[in-house]
């Protein structure tokens, strides 16, 4: 089956494309032509945001069931953040656009935990670490 082409929105969009690419064609970042300091932002942007995944595996093991701690999303923000100044140091598009939109549920998840932090301590609960932190014991 075919699908229904919208040409309207593909020439918005090639347009917009094209804008872009205009843009980055006159954009610099610092240190541009630095090959080791870029090298280093790009891998320090992977391996953050790749720990993310053992953050959340052992916080799940701890809790003998799947979870997500904070932590995991400011990882995801911090690994991104580095990776999409990767991106605008190459100027490629694609990356630039994936590494900005994947940014927009890191930052909301963070944001609702904020919320729900705040809202807990409005109504008198009080934070209480898990049994498994030294912070619950004393120490």
């Amino acid at each position: 089956m075919f699908m229904h082409l919208n040409v309207p929105a593909l020439l918005i969009f090639v347009g917009a494309q094209a804008h872009a690419i205009g843009w980055l064609s006159g954009f610099h970042m610092p240190f541009q032509d630095n090959y080791y300091v870029w090298k280093t932002v790009g891998y320090s942007g992977m391996l953050i945001f790749g720990s993310r995944t053992f953050v959340q595996w052992l916080y799940s093991e701890r809790h003998k069931e799947s979870r997500v701690p904070p932590f995991y999303w400011w990882l995801s923000v911090f690994g991104t953040v580095l990776c999409l100044a990767y991106a605008l140091r190459l100027k490629d598009s694609v990356f630039i656009l994936m590494y900005t939109f994947n940014m927009i549920p890191y930052v909301r998840n963070l944001m609702l935990i904020r919320k729900r932090k705040l809202t807990d301590e409005a109504r008198g609960f009080e934070i209480v670490p898990p049994a498994s932190s030294p912070v619950a014991h004393g120490h």
